[in-house]
């Protein structure tokens, strides 16, 4: 079993505060979205869990570690994370860009195993990019580079996946593609899986439960059909809203009025 525990912590960048005293644990078999508006702290709040960045106050521990006293090398077998803009501009092979997810479990001067080369070709093809294997990433199209990302970070196979607005160049298809490969890694595997969304409905219809900041803050945090209402909606966002019950999707919509 995977815990991840914030305890009481703050960051800011220079003099501006961004994540302002937050207390919350995650763990095993659960897929959580956090939703925010623009500047909440979303994105700085998955650095800090990473490990990228580091808090001004507080600790963030894993199964009782506090990360900070973990090599990048053993973070990198606990977390992966995917980023909406990650960059890789030197023309490598996308099974190359894949097989890089295994660096972690490659001893230094040793060539990739056989089951590194297993792994990822298995990866590559469950995420439908085994045709692209022999291209050139720089060479693809937003979504098919986004998608050798994402692979990349499943060829890791770790405990705890992060995703930072991870399907933001990607259609609904395949949206759909890598949202099924990771809610199976949860329930099958055991994972933890904290994805940042700005898309409520997905959020809704893909979470066990959601985590909404505002200004830094931790607004609310809880099962996914209690947090989504429209006294919260009006609240984090300030926007009019009707939540309701889907059946088609088995989870609550949110449906906003045209102006």
């Amino acid at each position: 079993m995977t815990s991840i525990i914030l305890e009481n912590i703050s960051f800011s960048y220079g003099a501006k505060p961004t994540i302002k005293q937050i207390s919350c644990q995650f763990g095993s078999g659960n897929f959580y979205s956090i939703l925010g508006p623009n500047g909440s702290g979303k994105t700085t709040l998955l650095d800090l869990i990473s490990g990228f960045l580091k808090p001004d106050i507080g600790q963030i521990k894993i199964d009782g570690t506090d990360i900070l006293t973990l090599s990048k090398n053993q973070l990198a077998k606990k977390i992966a994370l995917v980023s909406q803009d990650y960059a890789i501009n030197f023309p490598y092979l996308v099974k190359d860009v894949v097989l890089m997810g295994r660096h972690p479990f490659i001893p230094r001067f040793s060539q990739p195993s056989h089951k590194d080369y297993d792994i990822t070709e298995s990866v590559m093809e469950n995420c439908g990019i085994a045709h692209l294997k022999d291209k050139k990433i720089n060479e693809l199209s937003g979504g098919e580079k986004q998608r050798c990302v994402f692979a990349r970070a499943l060829c890791q196979d770790t405990p705890i996946l992060l995703l930072d607005e991870a399907f933001s160049n990607m259609d609904i298809r395949h949206t759909l593609q890598m949202l099924n490969i990771v809610k199976r890694a949860v329930k099958e595997k055991n994972r933890v899986v904290i994805s940042v969304f700005h898309d409520l409905n997905i959020a809704s219809a893909w979470s066990d439960a959601v985590l909404m900041l505002k200004n830094g803050k931790i607004k609310t945090f809880g099962e996914t059909l209690d947090v989504f209402t429209h006294e919260t909606i009006q609240d984090v966002f300030n926007v009019e809203s009707i939540v309701e019950f889907n059946a088609h999707v088995n989870a609550k919509q949110i449906y906003y009025p045209s102006i």
